[in-house]
């Protein structure tokens, strides 16, 4: 059973989805606000949770009101108090997509938002809720990506969680780090594909790379090769 504090940002990105399967220019920006929102609303619920159901120390109730008006400042006590329950998230993609966000609010009918940017947001979120509260909301409804961003952004969730559940303890390693040097000590041949699956991840998500349907394929059979090594 769900615990009930997750309801809210729950009901967000269940609200996004309808929306993506709309598919209309209109229903892309209605989503891409309640994605947005269903991050702000994971992030402030998990931090305001009290010790003993987080599990972890947290941010003091100073550090919560300082942070109350200021999206970045969330993000930064995110990483600061629970940065191995996000090391899956590029805490800069959430970031950059909630800049995209407050575009679209001052714009307002005039932007047109790609069906491709929405889907790689949704799952950035749909992750991020599934690393914090350890529910996968896709178990409650019927949703299926489009694009190829979406459905390589699904795959790409499941390979960071699936290394996640391999990693040594963290220690005081950045996170690409960690990663990195556990990948070495299983085969080093693994690195420079992690390296180049990392890249392509970023430049697509932030929209720096059209990439084609082969191009995907390649990179979603290095993440495979990747896979096959975990053990």
């Amino acid at each position: 059973m769900d615990k009930p504090w997750i309801d809210g940002p729950k009901e967000l990105l269940m609200h996004a989805a309808e929306h993506l399967n709309n598919n209309g220019d209109f229903d892309r920006r209605i989503a891409l606000i309640s994605i947005d929102n269903a991050v702000e609303l994971t992030i402030k619920t998990y931090l305001s949770l009290p010790k003993r159901i987080r599990k972890t120390e947290g941010p003091s109730r100073k550090e919560l009101q300082e942070a109350e008006n200021s999206f970045p400042t969330y993000l930064d006590l995110l990483e600061k108090y629970d940065a191995k329950k996000v090391s899956d998230i590029n805490i800069d993609d959430i970031e950059w997509y909630h800049r995209l966000r407050n575009q679209l609010y001052h714009a307002g009918n005039g932007m047109t938002i790609e069906v491709s940017k929405v889907e790689a947001y949704f799952e950035i979120a749909r992750g991020l809720f599934d690393s914090i509260f350890n529910v996968n909301i896709l178990n409650d409804f019927k949703f299926a990506y489009t694009t190829n961003i979406g459905k390589f952004m699904e795959i790409w969730t499941g390979f960071e969680k699936k290394l996640r559940s391999r990693l040594p303890p963290k220690g005081e390693k950045y996170a690409y780090y960690w990663k990195r040097d556990f990948l070495a000590s299983i085969d080093s041949r693994l690195v420079p594909v992690f390296n180049e699956v990392m890249d392509f991840r970023d430049n697509v998500v932030h929209g720096q790379l059209e990439a084609t349907t082969k191009d995907y394929k390649e990179i979603i059979d290095k993440i495979e090769y990747i896979n096959s090594a975990l053990y």
